[in-house]
């Protein structure tokens, strides 16, 4: 049995919501969904972000055809790996 806090549960359908409201962009405007590679390690941490991305858990995409063009990564991806991290300690405690 998995007994969370009132306040637990509360921060839990926040960050969802957040996570809808991030997917809802995703899919009426994919352009204002993409943020860049210093943004990503910014907000989510270079080494969080680094080992989605070699799990497979978050895509990149280039933002050219040159080797040199940004690194993209989907806002809406890095907020459900983030969120499902911290579901994941919060249910196997």
């Amino acid at each position: 049995m998995i007994q969370l806090e009132l306040w637990e549960l509360k921060n839990i359908c926040m960050e969802m919501a957040s996570l809808g409201a991030a997917n809802y962009v995703k899919m009426t405007k994919p352009a204002d969904d993409l943020i860049s590679q210093r943004e990503a390690y910014r907000e989510f941490q270079e080494c969080r972000v680094k080992k989605w991305v070699q799990k497979g858990t978050v895509s990149t995409t280039r933002g050219g055809a040159s080797i040199r063009s940004k690194v993209l990564y989907s806002r809406a991806e890095l907020l459900a790996a983030d969120k499902s991290e911290k579901l994941n300690t919060l249910i196997n405690k």
